[in-house]
């Protein structure tokens, strides 16, 4: 199991299924050439505080608390998500909208992308332990 966080997910389509309500969230990275790559998280299962919320097609939201996972059936590996916190993003502005509760969420502190303007998914060795370039060099033992 790993963490499932994400920002400025788009909803796709909101559904409910043996009494969960499941979203399928739009996700995409910016490549280098200006290009984005797209994809979709199917069946996002919402639990908690996430499933008191309401959510429509076109919602854009910050997933702040989550779990991503393999599940065996047949012999065949799904991915599977489950959503505990999350929140609707007003994109303008940049921050989160007002929730179902009535009160104004803070935006994650803890997001390690939050500071920078896109993900780069292709780390420079000068990335790395204060960019020596040479990971040999950089392992301490």
């Amino acid at each position: 199991m790993a963490d499932f966080k994400g920002k400025y997910l788009k909803v796709w389509e909101v559904k409910e299924n043996n009494g969960y309500v499941k979203l399928n969230l739009g996700d995409s990275i910016k490549q280098k050439d200006g290009t984005y790559k797209n994809w979709t998280w199917f069946d996002c299962a919402l639990f908690g505080e996430a499933a008191k919320k309401e959510f429509v097609k076109g919602d854009t939201v910050e997933v702040t608390s989550g779990q991503i996972y393999q599940e065996e059936y047949n012999g065949k590996w799904y991915t599977k998500v489950k959503i505990f916190h999350i929140q609707k993003m007003d994109v303008e502005s940049k921050t989160p909208t007002q929730n179902n509760s009535g009160f104004q969420s803070k935006p994650s502190q803890d997001n390690q992308y939050q500071s920078y303007g896109s993900y780069n998914p292709e780390p420079k060795p000068e990335d790395f332990n204060g960019g020596s370039g040479s990971f040999k060099d950089d392992i301490p033992f």
